[in-house]
């Protein structure tokens, strides 16, 4: 049975954005984002020197608010949740604001703690991604949390009460950062972190959460010219910091804001985002940066949903969940792409013993491969393969690495020497040699044992084979007419000879139980 929800809207009130988001939860395709505003506000710009929210940056967070209210009446959402962080937890004067946002809204605003800020960002990372052990950093206008995992289980966390927007008016004066300046902003961070003996060489990759983050990944995917669509899980070397450090320091304000990937109302923001970051891999000493698209807005709701579903949400199933999700987008049923698995990886395995093919050390990683094969038929069966591949290559997979998910879409897509060759060409060189040759061998094994699966219900129970001196033979057992199958075999079985350099002989026979 399939769990639905009605849509639902989560209204984020941060230090520099504020962000009204609506989802809806389906059990067979996963949350769905339906809309998403944004109005920069820099509400931590507007904290006086008594610690008070002044009356104007009040007037601005009621303005959004109220617009926003303007839009889910027009789009008739009436389940809201509505969270506020640094800026409006800061201030002195909050009880005031509450009151305001009850009255002149109708909002019930909530006011997260520092440790359920943290603890949202966590939730978010340890359900769409499969990292075990890891330091989030989720960077705001006017806080930065930390949490640090072990075996997905939250470990320390801590929040601290400065972030992109304040460390821009703390340290710069003019439009750009001076080389002093961002030297005394990297000595304050650094003090900062090392502040924390859990932090110091932890030695495990970290992952960023928020804009400033979601920012960065997108201008280092433009300055590489980087193939695949989406930046969840994107991953960014210390080298790949010091280079894009080393670009911004080109540029003027007005430059910063034509760059490619780098949106104009966080360019006075991204070179204090950046730096903070960098210090923070130096003090974790941390191999990567990992960027989580999901961050405190999903944690939010993927925490809601895992009290009402629990089941939809084992944290240790993250790619099963999300594979899950991509078949159900496309009304697929997940027992028949599953189908005949079991026979292709006899055939693999059989290859794999004969020094033919490179084993895939991770099972699961071919299962989904398999699970995916051709899944572009659900759009265009005559260009089934161009669908499948660009899917793949456009579609975020939970759990799944940018390079895992180009190895995906090539084996997924696999149609025939000549189409894979071009596919890989079209890429930056992420594959060696070997690899080449390794998943284009298993594509082929995916093309010949799906071919069989012509109804979704084919009557092959086993197969067996035999390595000879000048030919594989491919015995089928099975239990009923196996005339589609037969005539499937003998048109494909070119596949698999083209793999060991024989001929292929396939046959069937009937298996001994039904002959009786």
């Amino acid at each position: 049975m399939t769990i639905k929800t009605e849509r639902k809207a989560i209204i984020d009130i941060g230090s520099n954005t504020i962000r009204l988001v609506v989802y809806s939860y389906n059990s067979s395709q996963g949350l769905v984002e339906h809309h998403n505003f944004k109005t920069v506000a820099r509400l931590s710009m507007y904290i006086m020197k008594n610690g008070n929210l002044s009356a104007d940056g009040i007037n601005v967070l009621i303005d959004t608010l109220t617009k926003f209210k303007e839009i889910l009446l027009d789009i008739h959402v009436k389940d809201v949740f509505v969270a506020a962080t640094a800026a409006i937890r800061q201030a002195r004067n909050q009880t005031e604001i509450l009151e305001l946002v009850k009255n002149d809204v109708g909002f019930n605003l909530q006011i997260l703690s520092e440790e359920q800020e943290a603890y949202f960002g966590y939730f978010a990372v340890i359900h769409s991604t499969n990292i075990s052990n890891a330091v989030t950093i989720d960077m705001g206008g006017g806080s930065t949390e930390v949490t640090y995992f072990k075996d997905k289980k939250i470990i320390h966390f801590h929040s601290f009460s400065f972030g992109a927007v304040s460390l821009k008016g703390k340290f710069i004066k003019g439009t750009t950062i001076t080389h002093e300046e961002k030297l005394e902003l990297i000595e304050y961070v650094s003090e900062q972190f090392h502040s924390l003996g859990w932090l110091n060489q932890l030695h495990v990759p970290i992952v960023t959460i928020g804009g400033s983050a979601r920012n960065l990944a997108l201008v280092d995917q433009q300055r590489k010219s980087f193939p695949l669509n989406g930046i969840h899980q994107y991953e960014l070397k210390n080298e790949d910091l010091q280079e894009i450090s080393f670009m911004f320091a080109q540029y003027s304000l007005d430059g910063l804001k034509k760059i490619d990937g780098l949106s104009s109302d966080r360019s006075d923001i991204i070179v204090p985002a950046l730096e903070t970051f960098r210090t923070f891999m130096e003090v974790v000493d941390a191999p990567l940066m990992v960027y989580s698209k999901k961050g405190l807005r999903e944690g939010i709701i993927f925490s809601q949903l895992a009290e009402r579903f629990p089941e939809d949400f084992n944290k240790n199933e993250v790619t099963k969940k999300s594979i899950r999700h991509i078949l159900g987008k496309f009304h697929v049923n997940e027992e028949e792409v599953s189908h005949l698995y079991d026979i292709f990886q006899k055939i693999y395995l059989s290859f794999v013993h004969w020094k033919y093919i490179d084993p895939i050390e991770n099972d699961e990683f071919l299962f989904y491969a398999y699970q995916l094969y051709h899944i572009g038929k659900h759009i265009d069966q005559d260009a089934v393969s161009q669908h499948t591949f660009y899917l793949i290559t456009n579609l975020s997979i939970d759990g799944i690495s940018n390079e895992e998910r180009l190895k995906f879409a090539l084996l997924a897509s696999y149609q025939n020497r000549d189409t894979f060759k071009r596919y890989v060409n079209s890429l930056p060189s992420y594959l060696n040699e070997r690899e080449f040759k390794q998943l284009r061998d298993i594509g082929a094994l995916f093309k010949f044992t799906k071919g069989l699966d012509i109804l979704s219900r084919s009557t092959i129970n086993d197969v067996l084979l035999e390595n000879l001196a000048s030919e594989i033979t491919i015995t089928f057992v099975v239990s009923n007419n196996y005339m589609l199958e037969k005539y499937q075999a003998e048109k494909l079985k070119k596949h698999v000879g083209k793999i060991c350099s024989k001929d292929v002989l396939v046959e069937f026979k009937i298996s001994e139980e039904k002959a009786t």
